[in-house]
């Protein structure tokens, strides 16, 4: 079976999920103090960094929505991890990695095996529908 390209959407819809399940993080252990010095309880959540490798081989971690990377001209930027570097992607839990993205990709190749849908798909409506919306709206 050959493997199927993917859009840059279907690899956005992966950050989102993956931001979604690292941004439920919770230790109850972490003093919770606010702005001066108000203690607002024990316990914090927190979004927990993602690891990943860079064009130059390096490891780095990013907490936002998405990892910032050099761009072509030399700036850090945000980006997407497609389809070549999306893989080095991972939680690391002490000397225990979880690929976090590929994780969600299987996931979500086997929701399209299982029920007969395509993400790509859904996604290319879903443009169409914003974009619709946004013109109405006008």
């Amino acid at each position: 079976m050959a493997k199927k390209k993917r859009t840059l959407a279907f690899f956005n819809l992966l950050h989102d999920l993956e931001h979604t399940i690292g941004s439920e993080c919770y230790n109850g252990n972490i003093q919770n103090f606010g702005p001066g010095g108000v203690w607002e309880g024990e316990g914090r959540s927190f979004r927990y960094p993602v690891t990943f490798t860079n064009k130059k081989g390096m490891k780095e971690k990013y907490r936002g929505k998405l990892p910032r990377t050099e761009s072509t001209s030399g700036e850090i930027a945000q980006c997407v991890l497609g389809e070549e570097r999306y893989q080095s992607a991972y939680y690391a839990f002490g000397a225990n990695n979880l690929h976090i993205l590929r994780a969600l990709d299987l996931c979500l190749k086997s929701m399209e095996q299982r029920f007969g849908i395509n993400f790509d798909e859904l996604l290319a409506e879903e443009k169409i529908k914003n974009a619709a919306s946004k013109l109405a709206k006008k």
